[in-house]
Parts: C-alpha cells; structure tokens; sequence
C-alpha cells in the first residue's frame, strides 16, 4: 500500500472532516502523515495519526520599506519600489519558498501527496518534485461551470432571473471583473510583491505549467485546470451541472467517534441537565450553531430566543463561539440552554432541528444525523452557496437572518418540525452518504493514483 502525506490548512472545518479521510485510507492500509502549517498536532495526534508540524505559511509577502517622510510619502514609496524591484521580488520569493516542505517531501519519500486546494506553496513545491498528488477541496465546485452558479451567491438554477443561465453567466462575469481588478491592483501597489505575484513566480521557477493555473473567484489566487482535486462533498447535494474533468466527489467526511477537547465540569453538567429536559418534557430540541457570527449579530441570536421561549413543546441548545458581549444570556428562559461550545456531534444524534450559518461541515454532520435545517446564512465564504442547495434538495429551509423578525423565525422552525418532506428528503440523502462509504469511493480513487506509480 501507499505511503501517504495529508496536508492540509488546519483550519477547523477541513481538519475534522480529514479526520474520517485518513482514517478510511488507514482502513485500506495505507500509511498516512499528516502535516500543517497551523499548531494542531494536539489534535491530530488525539485521533491517532502521526503528525508533522510545518511552520507558519506568510500571507504577507511584500518586504518592508525604509521609513520615508514628507509631503509625497505615497509617492516616494512607490518610487523606492519600482526602482528596486528586482531585489525586493527576489526577497518576496524566498519568504514564499516552502523550504520546511520540501525538505519534509525528500525524508518522507511519499508515493503520494494530498494537499489542501488553499496551499499553494505546497502545490507549486510537489510539482517541482515530480511527486503524484491530488488536491484536497472541503467545497462543492469551485470552477465555472455550465448549469452552475457561483459557489458564494445565494442563486438556485431555474429560480428567477438570477438562475437563468444568462443571470448566472452575468454573476460569473461580474465577479470574475471585480477579481481581476483587485489582483492588478496588489500586483501595481506592491511593485510585484504581493503574494499572488510570489506565487507566480514560485510556479516558474518549479516548471509548473503556467496553462493549468486559473484565474479564482474564490478562495485565494488561483484554481487549477486540470489538476485532480478531491471534493469532501456529497455529489447528490450539488446543482445539476457538467462537472470539471478529474473533479472527484468522494462523500461528506463525518468522523462520529472524533477525539474533541473535554467540556468543563459545569458545562458538562449543563448539558447534562439540557439533555434531561428534552427527556422529561418531551421537547423538540433545536440547535443552533453561530460559532462564526459576528458580534453585530447578537441582534440575531435574541430573535431565536425570542423564537422559542414560550414554546413549551421546544428547548433551544445553543452555540454562541467566541462571541464576547454575552450579557443578552444573563437571564434565558427555562427552555434555553447555552454555551460557549458543545460537542456538536453529541447534540445532533438527538436534535429535531439544526439552525446553522450554512457552514458545508455542520451541514455534512446534520445529513449523518438526518437532522433537516433552516438555514441562515452568515453570508461568508460558501455560505449563501450551501444554504441554497439546502433549499434546493429540500433538506431544509434558506431564510435571511437580517430580515426574519421573530415571528416568521417561529414560523419556519414550526415548519421544519411538523412538514414530514424535509425528513424525507433528508433520509434520502443520508442513503446516498452511506452509499460513498460502503462503495468505497474514496479509496478507489486515492487507489487509481497510486496505482500509476506501481505500473
């Protein structure tokens, strides 16, 4: 079997999902390392995987310039850096190098190298390397396609204008415009140091085909051509569309028996206590997760409260992150329970109802647990993308939490709680995540790869 390294940003949402990915091509007997730039290895190491630690990735790649004074400072800054661009490029090319990765890359010797759609430094770095690799992708299609709209638009194809293929054509364009833009002007404000010219320039000098390099909408710099690339997604949950070639859907990663950090004593017993509630009064238990709002979104989070006190056949668990202005959960009704953190898995075997910002791994998790969704997007990243194919394959409700007053928030849970098709669209979409699993999808394509070496 193959030797593999996983390295991925360590951002929250990917690393958890990765969890399940190294543990299912364990299974098959593969030999995993797992590395990153961010300090998980506590994590890591807790679910049982060998773990390397990389040093920080530099998304700041311009040097710094001499303190200039005077009137035209700007233009004095732009000077100094134009008449010595040569030297400061060189400079924004060395921080760029990953030079702890390559030669992470020549002691490990992998057979192959799963790398994170956002690392571009590694991508660049393994080419130069002539190492096998397939990219690794927590979202749904990022690539203009036909029939497909842009993942962070809110738009559902068929649905109004916007979801004509003219209004989706217009959607692409525009923001196509708007990125372009904003990457010439880094490139002409920095002098050619930003990072997205460093990264041009890493990707010459390791003779990576400059072709295969796309222009992105989001997230980061680039997409790539024909790159493969592993999409942790459930196919069956995107929009109909033609799918970009070595684009592989190999199911939403969903590792129940993940190793989290432990509760505290007193939230443990608080949860304890939320779960008897349920049990006692015979409760429908919503949860609800705002772990990624804002604080200009307390607003917000008083309607749900709002939305539930008073419902004696309802409880609320909920979710609130690192929110800091936290005086609105002085005095909660006896209905609602809140946290800072709860172990989300724990509370989804149990839930009715998720209420949740349209995160895509909060959304894998509620289809494991079969739990249907009103969805309020936090309107970040892919959010308004994931809630809108919720809408569309009716596992759930796409509602807007800047517009909802309290009433029509009470309305859509009733709704989510008493209109059996959203459990019926749900169970069937849990069948065709079980169905990823039990086929072995994700192992036979990881198999395809590191069969090439073997030829």
């Amino acid at each position: 079997m193959a030797k593999i390294i996983c390295v991925t940003t360590g951002l929250t949402g990917i690393l958890n999902a990765s969890f399940e990915l190294v543990n299912r091509l364990e299974k098959s007997g593969h030999e995993i390392i797992y590395a990153s730039p961010r300090k998980v290895k506590e994590k890591v190491v807790a679910q049982g995987i060998t773990f390397f630690q990389l040093p920080e990735i530099s998304l700041t790649t311009e040097p710094e310039l001499p303190p200039l004074k005077g009137k035209f400072r700007k233009l004095a800054r732009l000077k100094y850096k134009y008449q010595n661009a040569t030297e400061r490029r060189a400079a924004a090319l060395h921080k760029t190098e990953p030079t702890a990765f390559s030669g992470f890359l020549d002691e490990v010797q992998p057979d192959l190298v799963l790398i994170d759609v956002e690392l571009h430094e590694y991508i660049f770095k393994t080419y130069g390397k002539k190492i096998p690799m397939v990219l690794l992708s927590q979202w749904f299609s990022l690539w203009n396609r036909k029939g497909l709209p842009y993942l962070l638009t809110d738009i559902i194809p068929g649905r109004g204008w916007r979801g004509h293929p003219v209004g989706m054509a217009i959607s692409w364009q525009r923001i196509k415009i708007k990125r372009w833009f904003a990457f010439i002007k880094k490139k002409w404000m920095s002098g050619g140091t930003d990072r997205r010219s460093s990264l041009l320039a890493l990707a010459k000098k390791e003779n990576f085909p400059l072709s295969m390099i796309r222009e992105n909408y989001w997230p980061g710099p680039f997409t790539y051509a024909t790159l493969p690339v592993l999409s942790m997604t459930i196919q069956e949950l995107e929009f109909p569309h033609e799918v970009r070639p070595d684009l592989y859907y190999v199911g939403a990663m969903v590792k129940e028996n993940r190793v989290a950090s432990p509760l505290e004593r007193t939230d443990k017993e608080r949860l304890t206590a939320a779960l008897k509630y349920k049990k006692d009064q015979q409760a429908a238990l919503i949860y609800c997760s705002v772990s990624t709002l804002s604080e200009g979104d307390i607003y917000f989070i008083k309607k749900i409260i709002a939305a539930v006190k008073e419902q004696p056949n309802w409880m609320l668990v909920l979710s609130t992150g690192a929110l800091r202005n936290k005086n609105y959960l002085a005095e909660l009704p006896e209905n609602v329970f809140a946290f800072t953190r709860v172990p989300q898995l724990e509370i989804l075997k149990v839930a009715d109802c998720s209420v949740n910002h349209g995160g895509i791994h909060t959304i894998n998790e509620c289809i494991h647990f079969q739990v249907p969704m009103l969805v309020y997007s936090g309107k970040r990243s892919d959010q308004n993308g994931c809630a809108a194919r919720v809408a569309y394959h009716r596992l759930g409700i796409m509602a807007d939490k800047d517009q909802d007053d309290v009433q029509t928030v009470r309305k859509k849970i009733r709704e989510i709680l008493g209109n059996q098709k959203y459990r019926t669209s749900m169970a069937e979409m849990h069948q065709h995540y079980l169905k990823y699993k039990e086929d072995k999808i994700l192992t036979s394509v990881i198999e395809k790869f590191t069969a090439k070496e073997k030829i």
